[in-house]
This record gives structure tokens, sequence and C-alpha cells, in this order.
């Protein structure tokens, strides 16, 4: 009973306060960075965040990121960390574009870094004809589970179907999306077609890549 207790606390502690969360690799490995204590932000574990920079590999170096749904930046910055010439950061919470700011600034990585307030599907649409830092060379997605829980319901769906109408992408962007480990996801969306999926348990992280795009060698 004393063990089951001990467990409890520690799972509450993990879910309440403003966390830490640490990059993995490169240039600011090790290095803390804080976590909005909203209750809405799911920051990616790291077994799950390495496996994915791994299958990157060099595809990040002087790569133009964007992370949307960003939360607390971890993506962008991991990615910043790796070699990433720059990262823009999306994100529609203004708690959680302060505590990016605030990351941004203790990394030293400020001016790498073009921090956008803003409704995803409003900003990246197929009505704008063109966005500063674009098109992306990687393009990390990481929603709430539930917004894309049923691929027949909600908004993402449909934008991602016609993403590769914007000025976000173009032929050679790769589009990383995480998602719950239970989720079907489709082999093609749009012009998009699933290049690799792995599951960690209840996480995992899918690669899409143009239907377009030359076949690669999966890593």
């Amino acid at each position: 009973m004393r063990r089951q207790d001990s467990r409890a606390h520690r799972v509450r502690r993990a879910q309440h306060g403003p966390g830490e969360v640490r990059i993995t690799a490169g240039e600011f490995r090790s290095r803390a960075l804080m976590c909005p204590a909203t209750g809405l932000v799911r920051p990616m574990l790291n077994k799950v965040r390495q496996a994915m920079f791994n299958v990157l590999a060099d595809d990040v170096k002087d790569a133009v990121i964007w992370d949307c749904f960003a939360g607390s930046g971890l993506l962008g910055f991991e990615a910043l960390s790796r070699g990433a010439a720059h990262c823009v950061f999306v994100e529609s919470d203004p708690r959680h574009i302060q505590i990016i700011e605030a990351n941004a600034r203790a990394l030293g990585a400020r001016p790498r870094c073009t921090v956008l307030r803003a409704d995803l599907f409003s900003l990246v649409n197929s009505g704008r004809s063109r966005l500063e830092h674009a098109p992306a060379g990687i393009v990390f997605l990481d929603p709430p589970h539930a917004m894309i829980a049923d691929p027949e319901a909600g908004p993402f769906w449909p934008w991602l179907e016609n993403l590769h109408l914007t000025p976000l992408v173009n032929g050679f962007t790769l589009l990383v999306l995480g998602h719950h480990g239970q989720l079907d996801f489709p082999a093609e969306v749009g012009a998009w077609r699933r290049a690799e999926s792995r599951r960690y348990g209840n996480a995992a992280f899918t690669f899409l890549v143009r239907q377009d795009h030359p076949d690669e060698e999966e890593g």
C-alpha cells in the first residue's frame, strides 16, 4: 500500500505546476525547458522524441522548421539544438506563447525563432499567397489527440488534405505528426502519403511526404 501511495503522489506532482522537460541532444543537450501549467500541453516523451529525431537524422540540419500546436516549443527547440537554421512556433494560447518566448531567451536561441500567436487553420490556408520562412523543410504537427481522433470529424483532417495548396509547403516538405498510438493513420491524406509510422505504447508519430515525392529508402 505504501508503494502505491508513493506512486500516486509522484503522478500528482507530475501533473501539477509548471513542469520541466529536457532537450535530448545537440547544442542544448540536457537544457531544461519550462512547460506550461495549463493542463493543455502534453510533451512528447523522451524515448519517442529521440526515436523521431533519429529517423529525421541529418534532414534537420540547416532546415527551416515549423512547430505547430507548439505548446512549450519542445519539438522546435530540439530541432534547433540539432542544427536547424530557424523555427517558426505557432501557438494560439497566449500563456503558451509566454513560455515559448521565455524558453527561447533562456537558450539564447531567440534570433533563430519566430513566435506566432495564431490559429493554425486561419494562418495557413489556400487563400494566403505568402508566409515568412516558408516553404518549410519540416513541419511538426502535434495537436491534441482528441482533435485528430476521428479522421471524419473536426477541422484538422480537411485542413491537412488541402495543405499542399498553401505556401507553407512544397514538394519536398516533410510532415511529422504526433498522435495517439491507437490511431489508425490513413495511408493517404489528400496529396500526402504515409511514409513511415512508429508506435511506442500510447504514443506514436507518422511521417508524411507528397504523393509525387520520389521514393526514398526508409531509415
